[in-house]
């Protein structure tokens, strides 16, 4: 009871992502592969990008796992190696299911032709993964390969063998890649080329004192290899098609630019102009950019699985490295040219509604200058406008003033004998200055509080 105790109180410590994160490290083991035997690869992935789910992968599995009465995998599974037949004369089984595609492993230790020839290979291993099966699902093969394994002495009789039969291997001595791997203690040979079949043909020779475990290793690299290889190189198509479209693209952007320093061109018509170029190179940013990161992705497991293999020269056969540098890096270069050639373009693009901006924002900038200056202008004219208006005024009201004190003051001037006009002339000087004085204390006075007010 209490170690029971002791267990859940240390299971309540640890991180729930611990098992899962170990289990992970364990996900995907290798095959421990024995000589002589024979093997057949697929890799399978659906046309459309995005489709390839974990249930559609495992309702695959099943239904292959059906044809032979095997017991199915957890639902939450990605890898499975299954017994199918008696363990004499029978296969094993090894499915894997990654991101974008699964793949299928099918070992046999059952009899075969002894000779290295052309019908030699794991062709009836294949034959399992029939065509009604393919077609029932979306899955398509993206990477085939049939490979047969066999066991020699020592490294002597390795080379007289790879030297011997490589035609009857390959049909074309000079078309195939071969190499020591793993110290020197096995040797592949392949040619990466489609057989009458559609699948790639893969020797490995491998010494006595190999085990089964690192043989597995061995095979298992050069299975990534080609099946990164394939997935990789499905950027290729991707890549065109935006090398394709940037160059019209590009001749519109330069045109565009150009006429950004036209002062008589519209900026409208170069802002509508500069927002089509840009959507459609966002347009293509968007349609590849998964495809190119992926591309890169897989491109560097290729690199990382040729460089685990630990090549060696085997007689004057060039290796697997200087094969994928010659034949597999200018396809990943025009993938590189193309994602940089994109990001380019849309940096240029963007650069260039900076400057159709600035233009905008100067040419508004000039006519907000002018604006003010024709308000200054019409603000010192409505400023003169009213001085005058306010000298009228005070005339208007001298005016009305002078003569409402002349009706006024008429009995007094009678009195004292002085003459109505000469009354009014000696009104007009006072009565006018005390206005105007009066006008222009006001003035101040409402200035004042405006600018208070303010």
């Amino acid at each position: 009871m209490a170690d029971t105790q002791t267990r859940l109180a240390k299971a309540r410590l640890n991180h729930s992502q611990r098992a899962p994160m170990i289990a992970e490290m364990h996900a995907r083991p290798f095959l421990k592969l024995g000589a002589p035997s024979r093997l057949a690869f697929i890799a399978l992935k659906p046309e459309e990008d995005g489709i390839h789910t974990p249930a559609l992968a495992r309702e695959q599995l099943i239904a292959f796992l059906d044809q032979f009465d095997v017991e199915h995998p957890r639902d939450d599974a990605v890898y499975h190696i299954a017994q199918i037949g008696e363990e004499e004369g029978g296969m094993i089984l090894k499915w894997e299911n990654h991101s974008e595609f699964a793949t299928y492993t099918l070992y046999s230790y059952a009899p075969r032709p002894d000779h290295l020839g052309p019908d030699s290979f794991a062709t009836d291993l294949h034959d399992h993964f029939t065509i009604e099966w393919l077609e029932a699902f979306p899955g398509r093969i993206v990477s085939s390969v049939s490979a047969r394994i066999e066991q020699v002495q020592n490294q002597t009789a390795l080379e007289e063998q790879i030297s011997g039969v490589a035609h009857s291997w390959f049909g074309s001595a000079s078309s195939f890649a071969a190499a020591y791997v793993s110290d020197g203690d096995a040797a592949i040979a392949a040619d990466f080329d489609l057989d009458h079949r559609g699948q790639i043909r893969l020797v490995v020779l491998a010494c006595s004192e190999v085990s089964s475990s690192r043989l597995g290793r061995i095979i298992q690299r050069f299975l990534e290899v080609e099946t990164y290889r394939a997935m990789s190189m499905l950027t290729l198509p991707a890549a065109r098609h935006v090398l394709g479209n940037i160059k019209d693209l590009n001749i519109k952007l330069s045109e565009t630019v150009a006429r950004i320093g036209d002062e008589k061109e519209s900026d409208k018509v170069v802002l509508d102009e500069l927002l089509g170029i840009s959507a459609d190179l966002s347009l293509l940013s968007t349609s590849s950019s998964s495809r190119f990161n992926a591309g890169r992705a897989y491109e560097d497991l290729v690199m990382q699985r040729i460089e685990l293999l630990r090549e060696k020269r085997i007689l004057d056969r060039q290796l697997f490295s200087e094969f994928m540098k010659r034949r597999y890096m200018p396809s990943m270069r025009t993938c590189r040219s193309a994602q940089y050639q994109l990001d380019d373009m849309t940096f240029r693009a963007a650069h260039a509604s900076e400057l159709l901006g600035t233009r905008v924002q100067v040419t508004t900038t000039d006519q907000n200058r002018q604006l003010l200056a024709q308000m200054d202008r019409r603000a010192a004219l409505q400023i003169r406008l009213q001085e005058t208006v306010e000298g009228l005024s005070v005339v208007a009201i001298s005016y009305y003033a002078v003569s409402l004190l002349t009706y006024l003051l008429t009995p007094l001037a009678k009195a004292i004998h002085l003459e109505k006009t000469t009354m009014a002339a000696a009104l007009v000087v006072p009565v006018v200055a005390l206005i105007w004085l009066s006008m222009n204390r006001l003035k101040k006075r409402l200035i004042r509080k405006t600018g208070k007010g303010d």
